[in-house]
């Protein structure tokens, strides 16, 4: 405690001067309660004059429902004179004039002089603290997430309603427990805020109050507040999502299955129904009337037809899988390995514009998506002259190659499902199975690409743009 030899000297020279100096309500109060001094900060925050405290008891300025009990209080301080603090652990409102509270910390500092024991009160408006604090908690609860804070022992310090519901339990129950109370066993490891000051994120499995398993999505932020350094913690539920994964395997695990037994049980059948086509074309000779050769023909141009939708088929159904066998791969070689392997009518002009030169990544899905982007292009040209135009570019990470033709193009009603199985614009039988463009899209997909289809308002013909990555990443790896 602090002894002054005359009290009253210093507070007129000194300590009304510092007190009305510093930015939170000071007073000094007798053993008894009552104000002697008042700053000016007190006065401005209470809406009192000084001359309507001075004297009065120090519980004129608490809310009613804290009065109860203050001399009993106030008598115990007198006897065990200590510095103390209130309104840190829990709730403490002051009342101003008018007779409006608002929510404060409060610390008593005894000192003794020469007038008697004094005590000095300190007092901090915290309503824009608490206002933050009500928002955070507001935003909290209303999140469609798990949201909780761990503080530096690893203790759950704050949760919302969402991560109790999602874990059964209340609230009261996790706080003030360790936060790895909510994962299982196997996998417990205190999380605390101790750790990187990076952002973090990564796959969990929780443990529900009934003991059941959940999957969990969990990004971990480190974020510093009053109380210290804790860790803010976002948790989300992936159960659905890992039960629509699951599915997705299997019905395309179910679909591979399917073309493979189709690919070997129906390919044969078909290729003896071709080669009996090509037996009666021979019994029947030269003396075969002409309509009955044209369907023959027809018959074995159907037949090719089916076969090569197996295969496409086939294609399809793997296409979703990621090549993990990365390579150099030297694009304008690619291109041009394409383009001498898929004939084009000799009135068919092509255009090469190349100014991206290298990739790392899958060569086999790459050349797979070009090259049935191309015979597209080809395939249904609807002119005996015309152009194609390929094209690439580097944009960022990615490699961008541009496919363009003038030929019928695609009615814009029919543009948003050109990417599905076995949507065909032509009804000839060199229109094919309809499978090219989908598969495409599934293949540039798989590989963190993307694939557009660019509108021509101003001119006939289709623009695909192929997005592929132009280097190994981490997510293609995993």
């Amino acid at each position: 405690m602090e002894k002054f030899k005359d009290f009253s000297l210093f507070a007129e020279s000194h300590v009304a001067e510092i007190a009305n100096a510093v930015p939170v309500g000071v007073a000094i109060t007798n053993s008894a309660g009552a104000f002697y001094f008042v700053n000016a900060e007190l006065v401005r925050m209470t809406g009192y004059e000084e001359v309507d405290l001075i004297g009065k008891p120090v519980d004129l300025l608490l809310a009613e429902r804290f009065r109860s009990g203050l001399e009993a209080q106030r008598e115990g301080y007198n006897a065990d004179v200590i510095q103390r603090y209130m309104g840190v652990e829990r709730e403490l409102f002051a009342r101003r004039r008018d007779g409006s509270e608002f929510p404060v910390e409060m610390g008593l500092r005894p000192m003794e002089t020469t007038a008697g024991l004094m005590t000095v009160v300190s007092m901090i408006d915290v309503s824009d603290r608490r206002r933050l604090e009500n928002s955070f908690r507001a935003m909290m609860d209303v999140a469609p997430y798990g949201m909780l804070m761990i503080d530096e022992t690893g203790s759950i310090a704050m949760v919302n309603g969402h991560l109790c519901a999602m874990f059964g339990y209340a609230g009261s129950e996790l706080l003030g427990q360790p936060s790895n109370m909510l994962q299982p066993v196997r996998h417990r490891n205190v999380c605390n805020s101790n750790g990187t000051n990076e952002s973090s994120q990564r796959m969990e499995t929780g443990l529900r109050k009934d003991g059941r398993e959940m999957p969990l999505e969990i990004g971990l932020t480190s974020v510093v507040t009053e109380d210290g350094r804790m860790a803010l913690v976002v948790v989300v539920d992936i159960t659905q999502r890992k039960r629509a994964e699951l599915l997705l395997r299997e019905a395309n695990a179910q679909l591979e299955e399917f073309t493979n037994v189709s690919s070997h049980d129906l390919r044969g059948p078909i290729r003896g129904i071709s080669s009996l086509i090509d037996f009666v074309k021979e019994d029947l000779g030269d003396s075969a009337p002409e309509a009955v050769i044209h369907n023959l023909d027809r018959m074995s141009l159907r037949l090719e037809r089916m076969e090569r939708m197996i295969v496409d088929l086939l294609d399809y159904a793997r296409s979703n899988q990621r090549s993990t066998h990365m390579e150099h791969i030297d694009l304008p070689q690619l291109l041009r390995e394409i383009v001498e392997m898929e004939p084009r009518p000799a009135g068919i002009k092509l255009e090469l514009d190349i100014r991206a030169q290298d990739i790392e990544g899958a060569r086999t899905p790459l050349a797979t998506v070009l090259r049935n982007i191309y015979s597209n292009a080809i395939k249904h040209h609807d002119k005996p002259d015309g152009h194609i135009a390929i094209s690439a570019r580097e944009e960022g990470d990615f490699c961008v190659i541009s496919v363009s033709d003038d030929g019928p193009g695609i009615p814009k009603v029919a543009q948003s499902r050109v990417f599905r199985l076995f949507q065909t614009l032509s009804a000839t039988e060199r229109a094919g199975g309809g499978l090219g463009l989908a598969v495409a899209k599934r293949l540039t997909e798989s590989h963190a690409g993307r694939i557009e289809l660019i509108s021509n308002e101003d001119r006939p013909g289709c623009d695909f743009e192929v997005w592929w990555p132009r280097f190994m990443r981490s997510e293609l790896n995993d």
